[in-house]
């Protein structure tokens, strides 16, 4: 970015557009579409050429697409974030609360009946169970 650039954007066009590495993967240089192998090459004012070509065809058309389609999928995609963003602040988060709130209620309400209905039931059975006493001992068959 020049000096011109730099002081009528400021920061808003930053030299690093893709700071954390998102696109890494997309490579599209000529380098990484077209790689003769060393045993066969085209001569050196061909492969220079289909480079100027390739990079300008290239450029071309990102910028292209960039004008007709970029405005608008901003637009799309601003507008997409701004709505999960206030439904989640707004209505999520909310709802969440107060379901907790309510699970909180459940929750103690079921304590009480566990414990003066289940518990009392479970340790009564534990208490008929606990006097069992089974003896097993060890027997052999033989062949006659």
């Amino acid at each position: 970015m020049n000096e011109a650039d730099q002081q009528v954007y400021g920061e808003l066009v930053p030299h690093n557009r893709d700071p954390y590495n998102n696109n890494d993967f997309l490579k599209v240089s000529f380098h990484d579409v077209i790689c003769e192998p060393p045993a066969i090459r085209s001569p050196d004012c061909s492969y220079e050429f289909t480079q100027v070509i390739y990079d300008k065809t290239a450029t071309c058309t990102y910028a292209t697409l960039t004008l007709v389609f970029g405005g608008f999928l901003s637009f799309v995609y601003g507008l997409f974030c701004g709505l999960l963003t206030c439904g989640y602040v707004w209505f999520g988060t909310p709802a969440l609360r107060v379901w907790l709130i309510a699970l909180g209620f459940i929750a103690k309400l079921w304590k009480g009946v566990f414990m003066n209905f289940y518990e009392p039931l479970f340790d009564s059975v534990g208490k008929i169970f606990a006097h069992i006493n089974v003896n097993v001992t060890h027997r052999s068959i033989q062949e006659v």
